[in-house]
């Protein structure tokens, strides 16, 4: 989580870093040091330089939490400049400070750009200058007269300094001959040892994070080192000149940190539009899943990037991008993995360099471009799909009605043709016995009218197979209910309202229903049921269920299955054909409008 600071805090905690920064000015100029506009401008640098920075990186929220340990430096900084007062009370504080501060110096330096030790030597390393500063510094106020001279805090040369307002025990001996010099020799090498702390780590850094480390780092090297330096000059009688230009390397090298840490992360920033950028108009040629890898590898400047996609159907829920499963990912020793997460669950997931651990937000960024290219994949995929689906369901219904037109016409041609065609024999028959037998021709045609009436129900009866009539003039509801009673099988309709819909909705599932019907009398004669229902909740719903053996409905690709899919997906519905316990389901909606 980033934890970013909103702006009203923000203003606050800047109005009051700013008071501290004029507060610790006024006090050097008031404190009658040497140097005191000097002293004065140090100070404001030295509380002002971090907390503002480390503001706009806590409003930044990718290093939300070294910001704050940057502003809570800054407040603490401001404990030292007690030390350029006249009074012996502000004084001592301020020295005292001096010595706690660089303590958490170290930890801030150890600790960039997390905010958080990393590791057990940096732990070792925080944890030896605490031990240092409580054992052999923070005591000592209490027993030395005259606080060590000259200071990193303050400008003043004894005996001009002020005293120490918290010596109430006599000065021993061993402090000067044993005590002191052991703590000092214990600072530099622990200041060596920090120094190399930060020098293996830029070295060991990925060229990407060096671009955010090195800055920083650098300068803290650079002033670790000279405090060391200034620690050891003083012991063994450098110069004042020489002291004064290491102490105010020392000084300057804490606003000078503040500033690193800006410059490394405006240039982390450009770096990381830049190589989105290059990221996303990669992307856009359509890379195939090993030049993505090598994108993203480019990216994130780690050749040895690995990506997986979450997909349950694989043995392991993960496969690559060529869609072979792979094991699931996970950290390792000096890798780390980065999840994808998009609606609240895994979906992807980056393997890389465990020097990125502190920029997962950097590297979920570019996951998502992974993830934007597999999504478009996926649906031009499925676009694809649809497309072959929907032009073999043109030609199926084209074929079906090549198909119908053939079968109307041999009905007409073997049916309602050949009935015309005899009635036309008999009437000139008629004709010719007219003039004979007047008697004999009435009675044959009076028997004419039977054959009429046979051929007129033969051309309804065609008439029906194309558009049912009664499906016409009363609706599903009547027609669904009298293919119910004309079935071999006992069926029984159960229809939730009475609304008309559009004839082509209508015709959709009458036929649909009617295919069904027929596959039970053909296929499952032991039935002893079918089961029509047909409600409207938003789409119109319908379901034909039976109770005979069942079949395999996924080798079921029959002439009539087929038939149904397709009639329904034309009028935007959909068809499912399921084999349930104790018979055969197929369930199908429909979107319309209004009834």
């Amino acid at each position: 989580m980033t934890h970013r600071i909103d702006r009203g805090d923000a203003w606050t905690i800047a109005a009051f870093g700013g008071l501290l920064a004029v507060t610790a000015a006024l006090i050097a100029l008031t404190g009658g040091m040497p140097d005191s506009t000097a002293l004065a401008e140090r100070y404001v640098l030295i509380v002002a330089v971090p907390i503002a920075v480390g503001l706009y990186a806590w409003r930044d929220g990718r290093h939300a939490r070294f910001g704050r340990l940057l502003v809570l430096s800054g407040f603490a900084w401001f404990l030292p400049s007690l030390s350029t007062s006249s009074s012996d009370l502000l004084y001592t504080i301020g020295r005292l400070s001096g010595w706690t501060v660089e303590a958490g110096l170290i930890y801030l330096v150890l600790s960039f750009p997390s905010g958080r030790l990393t590791g057990r030597t940096d732990d070792l390393l925080f944890g030896a200058a605490v031990a240092l500063v409580a054992v052999l510094y923070v005591p000592t106020v209490l027993i030395d007269q005259s606080l060590p001279q000259p200071s990193v805090w303050a400008s003043c040369q004894a005996p001009d300094c002020p005293g120490n307002a918290f010596a109430i025990l006599g000065e021993p001996a061993i402090l000067d001959s044993a005590i002191v010099p052991l703590r000092e020799l214990l600072t530099i090498l622990l200041m060596v040892a920090v120094a190399a702390r930060l020098a293996q780590r830029v070295s060991a850094a990925t060229p990407l994070m060096r671009r955010t480390l090195a800055p920083v780092l650098a300068i803290a090297i650079l002033r670790v080192g000279t405090f060391g330096v200034a620690i050891g000059s003083r012991r063994w009688g450098a110069s004042d000149a020489v002291i004064d230009a290491l102490v105010l390397l020392v000084v300057l090298g804490l606003p000078a940190l503040s500033l690193a840490f800006l410059l490394g992360l405006v240039h982390w920033r450009l770096f990381t539009a830049d190589a989105l950028l290059r990221l996303a108009v990669g992307i856009r040629r359509d890379p195939h899943p090993e030049e993505l890898r090598e994108l993203i590898a480019t990216a994130l400047s780690d050749p040895s990037v690995e990506l997986g996609y979450r997909d349950p159907r694989a043995s392991t829920g993960w496969v690559d991008g060529d869609g072979e499963p792979v094991p699931a990912p996970g950290d390792s020793p000096g890798r780390c993995c980065t999840a994808i997460v998009d609606e609240g669950r895994p979906v992807a997931a980056i393997v890389h360099d465990d020097a990125l651990a502190d920029q997962r937000s950097f590297v979920q960024t570019v996951g998502s471009y992974a993830l934007a290219w597999e999504d478009n994949h996926r649906l031009a995929a499925r676009v694809e799909e649809s497309l072959r689906e929907l032009r073999e369901s043109r030609a199926r219904i084209l074929a079906a009605a090549d198909d119908e037109r053939r079968r109307i016409e041999r009905d007409l041609h073997d049916g309602g043709q050949q009935r015309l065609v005899a009635l036309r024999v008999r009437l000139e028959l008629a004709d010719e016995t007219m003039r004979e037998s007047p008697a004999r021709a009435r009675r044959m045609l009076r028997q004419l009218g039977a054959e009429v009436d046979a051929a007129l129900e033969e051309l309804r009866s065609l008439a029906a197979g194309v558009y049912p009539s009664l499906l016409a003039d009363r609706g599903l509801t009547d027609a669904l209910r009298s293919a119910a009673r004309h079935s071999p099988v006992p069926a029984s309709v159960d229809i939730s309202g009475s609304d008309r819909y559009s004839q082509d909705v209508e015709a959709a599932v009458y036929f649909c229903c009617l295919e069904a019907l027929q596959n039970v009398a053909k296929h499952a004669p032991d039935a002893s049921r079918v089961a029509i229902s047909l409600e409207r909740s938003g789409d119109l719903r319908f379901a034909v269920r039976d109770d005979g053996p069942g079949f395999d409905t996924a080798a079921a690709a029959g002439h009539g299955l087929v038939n149904m899919r397709d009639r329904v997906a034309a009028v935007g519905g959909t068809l499912e054909i399921n084999a349930v316990s104790g018979g055969t389901e197929i369930l199908g909606t429909v979107p319309v409008g209004a009834p």
